[in-house]
């Protein structure tokens, strides 16, 4: 009895196990030929495989943002189809900070976007007055903590000054919190390079 018991169970998995196994035979097909696959579900597909990257999951998508900077309103969207470099730092009249922004104002050309950000939010009265004893032409200048939570959040950023770099299609391309403070020639000559790649 025990025996036949045992037949009837292996019986019945055995036909249980292929049933199964065939649930996803439809994988094999070529994908136009795949049950659920509509003329305009392959035109979808063939839209998204046109996009920058090969594999979605290595992206990092920016977070969206918007503020009000000294010389305008921006928000991601707007700054889509262009290169975009976020600069947070802190201490606007350090002798340092003033090298960097110096350097970065060369390097905003066209269809480029710097934006440097202080950290500190109360400086933001100040940055107005800055910009003219800089002589800053060509980046955007503001102060929001906020928007540099959001980015240190994502980013995991240790450490000031740091430099993140949005592609075209709003995806963080380069991101570094770790900037050479000895040679400021370096940095300038890196970020330059990597805008020209973008």
């Amino acid at each position: 009895m025990d025996r036949k018991l045992t037949t009837l169970i292996v019986i019945f998995l055995f036909l249980l196990y292929p049933i199964k196994s065939l649930a996803d035979w439809y994988i094999l097909l070529p994908a136009d030929r795949r049950p659920g696959s509509t003329p305009e579900k392959r035109e979808e597909e063939k839209k998204l495989n046109k996009q920058p990257y090969k594999t979605e999951r290595k992206k990092i998508p920016s977070p969206k943002f918007q503020f009000k900077g000294i010389n305008g309103f921006f928000a991601l969207e707007s700054l889509k189809g262009k290169k975009v470099m976020i600069f947070f730092f802190e201490n606007p009249y350090s002798p340092t900070s003033e090298e960097l922004i110096k350097k970065l104002d060369n390097l905003a050309v066209e269809n480029t976007i710097i934006l440097c950000v202080d950290i500190n939010d109360a400086d933001y009265s100040i940055l107005k007055k800055y910009k003219t004893d800089m002589k800053i032409r060509n980046i955007y200048l503001t102060a929001d903590s906020f928007l540099f939570k959001k980015f240190k959040d994502t980013l995991k950023i240790k450490k000031l000054p740091a430099s993140i770099f949005i592609d075209k299609n709003g995806f963080i391309k380069f991101y570094s919190d770790r900037i050479d403070l000895e040679s400021l020639d370096k940095f300038e000559e890196k970020t330059k390079n990597i805008l020209e790649k973008m």
